[in-house]
């Protein structure tokens, strides 16, 4: 990490501490991130269907990503450069498995991994082939705005940690209001953004001049200069369009590789720094304030407690509802194991019958190890089968939990704003909590009684069909025993963990609440050192403007 990255992190990170400003570290994380790559991130992102991942597949020579007529990305995926093939899938829990790359398909697309439930964070793509594009790295992110809202949380949780930015826009739609308003997010990240018009071959070429001239002129309204403007179609007859990507965009930012990793990371640590500053703008507002005003804007911008509270239960009803539904849906899911086990398990019997001893006592044992460690195997299985799906449901009250608190954030920003005339840049970051281990899979004693006394008296030639039939008759009764036993331990282990998310959310409100209110609770005491803290945060942006010009 260059000197000036390691001051001005050090300088935010001292002054969050200092104000409790929680809110600002995730920003805080990807300078120090970015600050340490020796890559550029060529991000391509947009709203869904507009041609993302098959620009990549085209652009790269190699059908990687999955395509489809309906949202199809549902986890980021970075692909570049590697000296041999192969991909590394990431899960959120911070487990790594090693796949092939054909087979990335079942852990990045919707329909094979729908809602996540894999519970992956990104898939890691290298290949030999890509050694002309060494030191960029290609992203493709999930669409914004379609019904799957996950996948839209997905990409703009992604978004500090962009490189470059490449934005796709359908050439029969372009540039709404929603991709200005991402266009002007981009910008708080990078330097670097580009618009893609994809599927430019349903146009003539009149047609996709006054597109371009159109574009241009609503992007002059707010960025200068202006982001270029590629055209972009897969057909084979446009191939001239990707030779321009390549010449302008990808061979030119290669070239100039240092020149772009350095305006990507200024760029990044102005926004954290112009975030910082206003945190302590609205401290010092407060600070400068007559002791009766700021109260009463302090408790309009907070809140009344009874507002606090609604949110609380709010969130408590959220973890309720999910824990609700839990036992019936892990139930649903390992019931439909049931038959499949059962006829394994006589199928097995009816292999391992005849290897017994001869004696009663002998075959009862034989019977309940092998039962016992068959069963034991068969829970196991099903239950690292089930693992993903059967936690599913966390990943989704996580989402749901986390939109209500940054609903929240967004409602008290609004409340500051009218206050004090000074927004709050608050993002809430993703809920982490300890996922709950697989169940201990036990077997009880298959027999409540000791039919082993018996085996003295008993010849084994007049009871051993007899034997076979109670024993065949005993493997349904401990595959319904066992399952329910495992629904139980998975279910109580499901819930307890969306309790613990409900006690987090609580938290962060209560945390939120206590920042918020610590900086509006400042006084005329405490405006010198806001004041010396602001004068350090624009005393380092002067050095940045200084050292860039």
């Amino acid at each position: 990490m260059d000197q000036r990255t390691n001051k001005v992190t050090e300088a935010v990170s001292l002054i969050a501490e200092r104000y409790g400003i929680s809110s600002i570290k995730p920003l805080l994380s990807s300078c120090r991130a970015v600050a340490e790559q020796d890559e550029i991130t060529i991000a391509v992102v947009g709203r869904f269907k507009a041609g993302k991942s098959s620009f990549l597949n085209h652009l790269l020579g190699r059908s990687l990503v999955p395509v489809g007529v309906i949202p199809v990305t549902a986890v980021i995926t970075e692909i570049g450069y590697g000296p041999e093939e192969k991909a590394t899938v990431h899960y959120l829990d911070g487990r790594t498995d090693e796949i092939r790359v054909d087979e990335i398909r079942y852990f990045i697309a919707e329909n094979e991994n729908p809602n996540n439930a894999r519970q992956v964070s990104r898939v890691v793509v290298e290949l030999p082939s890509l050694a002309r594009f060494k030191g960029l790295r290609f992203v493709d992110t999930p669409g914004l705005e379609s019904v799957l809202l996950h996948n839209t949380e997905a990409s703009l949780d992604w978004l500090p940690n962009i490189g470059l930015a490449l934005v796709a826009v359908s050439i029969d739609t372009p540039l709404s209001r929603h991709d200005l308003e991402l266009l002007k997010n981009l910008h708080q990240y990078t330097p670097g953004i580009s618009i893609l018009l994809t599927k430019a071959d349903l146009l003539s070429d009149a047609e996709r001049a006054e597109v371009i001239a159109y574009v241009r002129q609503q992007l002059k309204h707010t960025f200068d200069p202006i982001p270029q403007v590629f055209l972009y179609s897969v057909r084979p007859a446009f191939e001239e369009f990707k030779t321009q990507v390549e010449e302008n965009l990808i061979a030119k930012t290669l070239s100039e590789f240092q020149e772009h990793r350095r305006a990507i990371l200024e760029r990044k640590l102005e926004t954290l720094l112009c975030e910082c500053e206003d945190y302590l703008t609205l401290a010092l507002t407060s600070a400068e304030m007559v002791g009766s005003e700021r109260d009463a804007l302090r408790r309009q911008a907070i809140g009344e407690k009874e507002i606090i509270d609604d949110v609380k239960s709010e969130m408590r009803l959220i973890v309720r509802h999910a824990a609700g539904v839990t036992r019936s849906d892990v139930s649903r899911r390992l019931e439909a194991h049931r038959k499949e086990v059962e006829a394994r398990l006589r199928e097995g019997l009816e292999a391992e019958f005849p290897k017994w001893a001869k004696s009663l006592s002998r075959l009862l044992q034989s019977f309940e190890k092998w039962l016992s460690q068959s069963l034991s195997e068969e829970l196991l299985a099903i239950s690292m089968d089930e693992r993903a799906a059967l936690l599913a449901p966390l990943e989704k009250l996580k989402r749901q939990v986390r939109r209500r608190l940054q609903g929240f954030r967004d409602e008290l920003s609004d409340r500051a704003v009218r206050a004090f005339g000074v927004p709050l840049r608050t993002t809430e970051t993703e809920i982490s909590i300890q996922e709950p281990r697989s169940p201990d899979i036990r077997i009880g004693r298959v027999f409540d009684r000791n039919w082993e006394l018996l085996s003295p008296i008993l010849p084994m030639w007049l009871v051993k069909p007899v034997v076979k039939r109670h024993f065949a008759g005993k493997v349904p009764d401990m595959v319904e025993k066992n399952l329910s036993r495992l629904t139980t331990q998975w279910a109580d282990s499901i819930a307890a963990a969306m309790t613990d998310i409900g006690k987090e959310a609580e938290r962060r409100v209560e945390e939120l609440i206590e920042t918020v209110g610590r900086l509006l609770a400042s006084s005329s005491d405490d405006a010198p050192q806001i004041r010396k803290d602001i004068d350090r945060i624009n005393s380092i942006r002067r050095e940045m403007c200084e050292a860039a010009s």
